[in-house]
């Protein structure tokens, strides 16, 4: 019987271990065939007039005196930009899978290699993780994006595995240091997915606090309203760790290019009505990333709900979809405090909204056969369509590189000719994807187009311009 249970783990976890690779492999191949692409060469311009890090960083210092404060996020590009695109690509595949594992790490009441868990996680991030192909697959969106919540959840994941083996922790001197140095990293990535992670922190050592005020009553019958206990529970790594993340935080947010940025910002209204707007805007943008994730989590929250025997057995099975959920929203509705937050600014919020929907999936209990057979079609439909989704996304992919790959290699070809005002086609138009943003940062025909701009810097021209393909004979 032993033997037979021993082999059932080595099978799951071989299974597991088969799907995270998969995953990897699918990813790397959509990096691969995403070209660098509009701030990319900005930056990539700026940045090759750079001989060392610390240039680099002098660099980021100014952006961060003129126009952003996510330094952490852009020196990681920075130094990307120094690199060969393929080490890019390797790297950006590997926090993608990192991501997903910290998702699947953050739900509870799964199997040590739940791999269903983990394949509902990977489709969920290319489903509905927002405006994917910045986020994750383009240079400059994935390290702010993909790269920052990563940080992030790899620092709220750490703080929330201390918690609950908080006794059985070794090294508490190194978790008192190391703690605030990730923290300000996971402060300091990106405006609203930080503050969520800041937000998560504090829920998190709220209910630590009520669960071992309760543990403590349950065992001494004393209600201790003096609130010496709160702290004596407390660990210095959990106040060191929750401020550094607090630092860093404020170091991003109180960035003098914020300033500069804001001041270019128009808004059609102000003062009351603008916050108004905003806010309706913002309600507008959760329906149009997040609707049918919405409905998903709501219907098994209503099944889970329907399996529990009460309400207060629900909240002490669900707290942790329900608290991920809360922050999700909180997340999102932060961007109250922006202008005119770009779509990808959803994307944090979004991966904190799959780990709640996933966990209510998780607490699906599947004794009942109608239950069972849901999560399994549920998982099956959507593996179907993410299949057909990635074989033609990935055909149109291809194509666009092909065409990026020919304009870079005749772009090239006329800098070294010493070629000063150039001409260029812009892409067929029958390959757009949402995997791809090729279309979206595609040159115009102007030649004063920021990007047809991008492109005269990146290469060394006076000007570029784009004719429609159908009226190039170049090549």
């Amino acid at each position: 019987m032993n033997k037979h249970l021993d082999n059932g783990g080595k099978r799951d976890k071989s299974l597991f271990l088969v799907a995270v690779a998969m995953a990897a492999v699918l990813i790397f191949i959509f990096n691969v065939l995403t070209p660098m692409m509009t701030d990319d060469l900005f930056y990539a311009k700026t940045v090759s007039e750079a001989s060392s890090f610390w240039e680099l960083a002098q660099q980021e210092y100014q952006q961060y005196m003129t126009w952003s404060g996510r330094s952490v996020s852009h020196l990681i590009l920075r130094c990307f930009l120094k690199m060969d695109k393929m080490i890019f690509n390797v790297a950006n595949s590997l926090v993608f899978i990192w991501l997903t594992l910290l998702i699947y790490w953050n739900v509870e009441h799964k199997k040590k290699y739940d791999t269903g868990i983990y394949i509902l996680i990977n489709l969920l991030v290319w489903i509905f993780g927002v405006v994917f192909c910045q986020t994750v697959l383009w240079e400059t969106g994935a390290c702010n994006y993909l790269w920052g919540s990563a940080i992030i959840l790899s620092f709220v994941t750490l703080y929330r595995y201390g918690i609950a083996h908080v006794k059985e922790l070794r090294h508490p001197l190194l978790w008192t240091a190391g703690m605030p140095l990730l923290g300000v990293l996971a402060g300091w990535c990106n405006e609203n997915t930080s503050g969520g992670g800041i937000l998560m922190l504090l829920i998190c050592l709220g209910f630590y606090l009520f669960d071992e005020k309760r543990r403590d009553y349950s065992l001494t019958g004393d209600n201790n309203k003096s609130g010496v206990f709160r702290w004596k529970v407390l660990r210095p790594w959990m106040i060191t760790g929750l401020l550094g993340q607090i630092l860093g935080f404020v170091f991003m947010v109180s960035a003098p290019g914020n300033a500069v940025r804001a001041q270019a910002a128009e808004e059609e209204h102000s003062g009351l009505f603008a916050y108004i707007s905003r806010f309706q805007k913002i309600t507008l943008a959760v329906r149009e990333n997040f609707l049918l994730l919405l409905i998903i989590g709501l219907l098994l929250f209503i099944i889970v709900r329907y399996q529990r025997d009460n309400w207060k057995v629900l909240w002490r099975t669900e707290r942790n979809g329900l608290t991920w959920f809360f922050v999700f929203l909180a997340t999102c509705y932060a961007l109250v405090m922006t202008p005119e937050p770009m779509p990808r600014a959803y994307f944090g919020a979004g991966i904190f909204l799959i780990i709640s929907v996933t966990q209510f999936y998780a607490d699906v209990s599947g004794i009942e056969s109608v239950f069972a057979v849901l999560k399994t079609g549920l998982l099956s439909v959507m593996l179907l369509l993410m299949f057909f989704a990635y074989m033609d996304s990935g055909a149109n992919l291809a194509r666009i590189y092909r065409e990026y790959n020919e304009r870079d290699v005749y772009l090239i070809q006329k800098a070294e000719e010493g070629v000063e005002d150039v001409t260029i086609p812009m892409l067929r138009p029958d390959f757009e994807t949402k995997y791809s943003d090729g279309y979206n940062s595609d040159i115009h025909d102007d030649p004063g187009y920021w990007i047809n701009v991008a492109y005269a810097t990146y290469y060394g021209f006076n000007s570029v311009s784009g004719v429609p393909r159908e009226d190039w004979t170049e090549y």
